[in-house]
């Protein structure tokens, strides 16, 4: 299992450099050595909603930058990736609890790849309608204040960024700038 494992987070890696340095996101490994990464953290650059309380009075307010972590755990890929809020206040989105947790709405596969899911999150925090579904949510209130506005055009989305990737040529040169060190040129 673990040679399994190893190999899906080298491939996910792979894959996650087509996110990397972009004009939305950046990222690092925080736990596990590169390609094997275990943890990411991950540093958003998209209009999202946050909610705050303040005197006893409760608004919803629009923040640019968030910064993640996702945690890739022992039981990977057969479970979801765990993926946390590390803001406050965290977002207030209905496939968000409000503690800042991801729940994600569509069920988890093993075949989904970290990249695509890492992808279907963003487009949370952008606040894509036709992503919010109204069956379970994390978060009711976040649900009840989407509806409550969902015709104010310039609420939703919140961020209209488009999630480009990189070419193939950007992420062969950052796969080869991540590769292990090898010994090749001298030792004294």
């Amino acid at each position: 299992m673990a040679e399994n494992r190893n190999e899906r987070l080298e491939k996910d890696f792979g894959e996650m450099l087509k996110l990397k340095n972009r004009p939305y996101l950046d990222w690092m490994v925080i736990k596990g050595e590169p390609p094997c990464a275990e943890e990411y953290l991950l540093r958003i650059k998209l209009r999202t909603y946050v909610f705050r309380a303040k005197n006893g009075k409760c608004t919803v307010g629009a923040v640019s930058h968030s910064t993640i972590k996702v945690t890739l755990r022992d039981s990977y890929p057969d479970t979801a990736p765990y993926v946390t809020m590390l803001d406050i206040p965290p977002i207030f989105h209905p496939d968000w609890y409000s503690k800042g947790t991801y729940c994600p709405i569509d069920a988890w596969t093993p075949d989904t790849s970290l990249k695509d899911f890492i992808l279907r999150m963003l487009r949370t925090l952008q606040y894509d309608p036709s992503l919010i579904k109204e069956e379970l949510p994390a978060n009711y209130k976040a649900l009840e204040w989407f509806i409550k506005n969902r015709d104010t055009s310039y609420l939703f989305p919140s961020d209209t960024t488009v999630l480009t990737e990189n070419s193939e040529e950007e992420t062969a040169a950052m796969q080869s700038a991540s590769a292990p060190f090898d010994e090749i040129v001298d030792t004294w």
